[in-house]
């Protein structure tokens, strides 16, 4: 498989890459589907503020307009008539995280307002920072959440500041039996428990939106472990058969030519015709081959595995063969006494074809490294990395197809065989590359520690 620059890092099979938590972050409709049930949720709380006010006038038979009830009325107004800006500006907004931080932002605002016409430190509404926060981090990531938290707290830090030393006042604070109350010291202790809520539900919610994130890339990537299977299984069934009516056939060619070479009255220049035609049946028949390791590979025969000595036997190989060996120089990492369990010849073709793809990929004194550790009780990793151009990120996408080649030369199945073969031990594959930087195949391989993995476990490493 020939190697372009690549735009990115790209994860094919196995495990994928781990998110990066600065940037754990919504996209596309989930974003969208977010960002309408924050207005929704916006919406619905300027109601029940709007109702909450009401029933609390009516039941302690007040005026409508006395404060800070009349306060209340225009920060609920103010919210509906926010929200639908917001919804008049979401179809124009291109920056969709941009216009969601600009929401959860306002909403810190918001809840700063409620908190000071309620009393500020005695505001029974200061439970809503804390659910601010969790929205921040759903719209925003881990790090929009934190953000929101320390938006939060000096919004909250600042205002309370200003009531102590006496810069403002709370709507009908002064009249209060807490105004007396309002020392140093309690007010430390308030605000301390409001920031110790707003860190521990950052940190919470930030947790979990990330683990969120993961699952998501766990997700997508089996369900195109799934996909590829049932396409590998359908193409399998429908080689398998074509592969063995092809081979027949070819096996009678190959003998007929075989046959007229050795009769009288041979012409010398029918030997270039019938060489011609001997070297494009052992072709063929090469493919055939090939097609039926790729439809039916076999269970084979699972055993542990050193696999140290099976790279180096491939390396050397490799190296005896004048088209890939001897421009490259291969070097083996792989720790002393690794053991996996598959079947030996399979173990050798997934090797050997990786190997050929890293030194195609690289010019006259490249290098490839072979690289291999446990990762776990269950679990050991094989890398294969080149320092070659890397795999552009659309081409990425299809390595693993069968028949996809952009080689000249090729018949497109070299990784397909090789990603079959994985998934029938249990194994899995990744390609990770960078611009300028090569490529690296990962191989999550079956330990060969204990007892022999059986096919039929339900837990793939």
């Amino acid at each position: 498989m020939s190697r372009q620059p690549v735009g990115g890092n790209v994860g094919v099979g196995g495990k994928p890459p781990e998110p990066k938590g600065q940037s754990v972050r919504a996209g596309g409709a989930e974003f969208v589907r977010k960002l309408r049930w924050l207005m929704l949720s916006r919406s619905l709380f300027a109601m029940l503020t709007l109702g909450a006010t009401l029933v609390y006038r009516a039941g302690e038979h007040l005026s409508f307009f006395v404060e800070p009830l009349t306060s209340l009325y225009v920060v609920a107004g103010f919210v509906f008539l926010v929200n639908l800006l917001y919804l008049g500006a979401f179809r124009w907004f291109k920056h969709e995280e941009a216009f969601g931080g600009v929401q959860v932002f306002g909403d810190v605002l918001v809840v700063s307002a409620i908190a000071y016409l309620t009393g500020l430190l005695y505001s029974p509404f200061l439970f809503l920072y804390p659910i601010v926060i969790i929205c921040g981090t759903i719209i925003l990531g881990r790090v929009g959440g934190y953000l929101t938290a320390g938006i939060a707290c000096i919004a909250f830090g600042a205002l309370v500041d200003f009531q102590y030393y006496g810069f403002i006042t709370p709507p009908g604070f002064e009249f209060s039996p807490f105004a007396e109350e309002l020392t140093g010291q309690v007010v430390f202790y308030r605000t301390s428990v409001l920031f110790l809520a707003c860190l521990v539900t950052c940190l919470v919610s930030g947790y979990i939106a990330e683990q969120e994130v993961r699952a998501r890339a766990d997700l997508a990537v089996m369900e195109e472990q799934v996909k590829r299977v049932e396409k590998m299984a359908v193409i399998g069934e429908m080689a398998a058969g074509l592969a063995h009516e092809i081979k027949n056939p070819l096996a009678s060619l190959s003998g007929s030519i075989q046959m007229l070479k050795g009769e009288t009255g041979w012409e010398p220049h029918h030997e270039k015709l019938m060489g011609i035609a001997v070297r494009e049946t052992a072709r063929l028949s090469g493919l055939v081959t090939e097609f039926l390791l790729f439809a039916r590979p076999g269970a084979g025969s699972p055993v542990p595995i050193l696999v140290s000595s099976v790279v180096e036997e491939t390396v050397a190989l490799l190296e005896q063969d004048s088209r890939h060996g001897h421009h490259v120089g291969v070097e083996v990492l792989v720790v002393e006494g690794l053991t996996v369990c598959m079947d030996l010849g399979h173990l050798r073709q997934v090797l050997l074809n990786l190997l050929i793809n890293a030194t195609e990929a690289v010019s006259d004194g490249g290098s490839v490294i072979v690289s291999g550790y446990r990762e776990n009780r269950k679990c050991v990793v094989l890398s294969v990395k080149d320092d070659g151009a890397g795999i552009d990120a659309e081409i990425a996408k299809h390595i693993f197809d069968p028949f996809f080649t952009t080689k000249k030369e090729g018949t497109g199945l070299g990784l397909s065989i090789v990603h079959r073969l994985l998934d029938e031990c249990g194994g899995g594959i990744r390609v990770m590359s960078r611009p300028g930087e090569g490529a690296e195949f990962t191989l999550s391989l079956p330990s060969g520690s204990g007892s022999l993995l059986s096919r039929q476990l339900p837990d793939r490493c």
